[in-house]
């Protein structure tokens, strides 16, 4: 064979090889990637959307498309074993459409025009769930619904890879019995159901405030039966997705301020320990926690998002510095009531580096720390100890009860 000849097979073998690959596709993490444009790129399935058509509310097409879902879902296997769960899916559906509830505009639920769903296929059978569907089964699919928008307020996630939030979890058990909390089927309906809910809108139900909303959505929205007092109550429990290291450093610091040592331990004054951003920013996120959202402004969840990664920047030495103290404190020191938080990993472990880092102080520590422990092992009370040392200039406890009076709203 020629060069020429060669370098024209070689050519083929190339060509043919891209064009397979242009049918090639693969699952990760319940995602679906085709090869396009020279690279990978997620593929949106037509059969996770829900199909509206709200011009024409008595088509129901809602509720038809949210049935067809179901019905692909393991060849259908879900309407046998769970009926009330499709129930509260497909009448859950409805509501979304005929109410204006849905995420509009997402991928997650497309026009019927922009679609090829074949309504006929499906309707018959649909509609006859439809009829069976009650208010509970509704109250049923909007309670998921809620739940999966608060899991978003606190993880950026709707759902995880299993049913894993508190409430989540309850309702499944409640509603639908103890098996289907580790059903696949049912993930995978409830990875497509609790995305084509609006994101605003059922926030806004749960009292997050400040949520941006246009007057009509709001007044549709009104309209949706009031949640439970524990979902909106438990708004306020974890920070917005995107600042938990703030929230953990607060608490980490609280925590070891009410170690019954604090006032011995001595807190260092030079600037990147200072506490004031810390506990403005955290009254500031517990005040408005949608502005802080990881996604506030991609979402259009507010008027003035904050930029995360601006405050990231602008603080990431701080909250290094601050995360190493933490570390020092409570490695050092016995039974602060922090060890637990060392489970996290944002909590830096004690090594050598770190140690070296802050040499200092650490050698300060553990001075003050085998001094306690001498006075405990001669039987001393800890009051007695802490009067029989010497209680240094800045304290921890002095450092932290001046954020506490300061921002003492917060501790209501």
């Amino acid at each position: 064979m020629y060069s020429g000849d060669c370098l024209v097979a070689v050519a083929d073998l190339v060509l043919n090889s891209i064009d397979q690959l242009n049918k090639v596709e693969y699952n990760r993490k319940g995602r679906k990637y085709k090869f396009v444009n020279n690279g990978f790129q997620r593929v949106r399935e037509e059969d996770k959307h829900l199909i509206i058509f709200p011009e024409q509310p008595d088509l129901h097409l809602g509720a038809v498309s949210a049935y067809s879902i179901l019905s692909n879902i393991n060849d259908g296997a879900l309407l046998e074993q769970y009926p009330d769960f499709c129930r509260a899916v497909v009448g859950t559906a409805d509501l979304l459409e005929t109410k204006g509830w849905c995420e509009v505009g997402d991928s997650s639920v497309i026009h019927y025009r922009n679609s090829q769903f074949d309504l006929d296929e499906y309707k018959r059978s649909a509609f006859e769930v439809l009829k069976s569907v009650s208010d509970e089964h509704r109250t049923m699919g909007l309670n998921l619904m809620l739940c999966a928008k608060l899991n978003f307020l606190h993880t950026d996630h709707h759902i995880g890879v299993k049913v894993e939030s508190y409430y989540m979890k309850y309702f499944v058990v409640e509603y639908f019995g103890d098996e289907a909390l580790t059903s696949p089927d049912i993930l995978v309906a409830l990875k497509s159901f609790v995305h084509w809910g609006h994101i605003g809108g059922f926030l806004y139900r749960l009292e997050v405030p400040n949520i941006s909303l246009s007057p009509q959505l709001k007044t549709s929205f009104d309209t949706l039966p009031d949640p439970v007092p524990e979902l909106k109550e438990s708004v306020h429990d974890r920070y917005p997705s995107g600042t938990s290291k703030y929230s953990l450093i607060r608490k980490a610091i609280d925590t070891i301020a009410d170690y019954q040592y604090s006032s011995l331990i001595p807190y260092p004054q030079e600037p990147q320990f200072d506490l004031q951003w810390l506990y403005q920013l955290c009254h500031d996120i517990e005040r408005d926690p949608i502005r802080y959202h990881l996604r506030s402004a991609s979402k259009n969840l507010c008027v003035e998002p904050v930029s995360l990664n601006a405050i990231g920047s602008k603080y990431s030495h701080n909250v290094k510095v601050l995360l190493e103290f933490v570390s020092l404190v409570i490695n050092t020191f016995d039974q602060t009531g922090g060890e637990y938080l060392l489970q996290n990993s944002k909590i830096p472990t004690l090594t050598p580096q770190l140690i070296d880092a802050h040499r200092t102080i650490y050698q300060e520590l553990e001075h003050i720390s085998t001094s306690i422990q001498e006075y405990e092992a001669k039987d001393w009370e800890p009051d007695e100890i802490v009067l029989r040392l010497a209680r240094p200039e800045h304290s921890l406890v002095d450092a932290v009860s001046t954020m506490r009076l300061q921002f003492s709203d917060d501790y209501e």
